[in-house]
């Protein structure tokens, strides 16, 4: 589950355990608001809550992304060390929680040894791929004799 998912799926209880306390508890003859205001009004910011976290549900991918997740090992200001990850998710915040705790069995983690320990989650996903190549379509180097001389003795050697 998301973490915008299990969001939503927190403000619906806590907005049905408010509805439910003010059908059990209100008289019949008075309005909610009026029984109890701070309870109405929690139960009103909630339900705008769950309204702003149905867009976002909705706008989210529905199908998991390849994050590439860079930790960066620290010491004081000076970064010492990093891997970096591909991790499947939905979102930027899954994917860093996932590479802390890959991160965490790594040889460079280790707090007892180096002072002032900490890392940094740096996400390296390309936000546009580069668009992919034809293979009917001429490469730089077919058009350019000095690049393809070159190419040549590379392959050769």
């Amino acid at each position: 589950m998301t973490t915008s998912a299990a969001r939503y799926r927190v403000l619906e209880q806590i907005y049905d355990l408010l509805s439910n306390y003010l059908v059990d508890e209100c008289p019949e003859d008075e309005h909610w608001e009026d029984f109890d205001p701070e309870i109405d009004g929690l139960r009103t910011t909630a339900s705008d809550l769950l309204g702003a976290e149905a867009v976002s549900l909705a706008a989210a991918p529905t199908e998991p992304t390849i994050f590439s997740v860079e930790i960066e090992f620290v010491s004081g200001q000076e970064r010492f060390a990093s891997e970096t990850y591909r991790i499947e998710a939905y979102d930027w915040s899954q994917a860093k929680r996932v590479a802390f705790d890959l991160a965490s069995g790594s040889v460079y983690n280790d707090e007892q040894r180096i002072s002032d320990f900490a890392r940094r989650a740096i996400d390296r996903t390309l936000s546009e791929p580069a668009p992919p190549c034809d293979e009917d379509v001429q490469s730089e180097a077919s058009t350019r004799p000095d690049l393809d001389a070159r190419a040549a003795a590379a392959v050769s050697s």
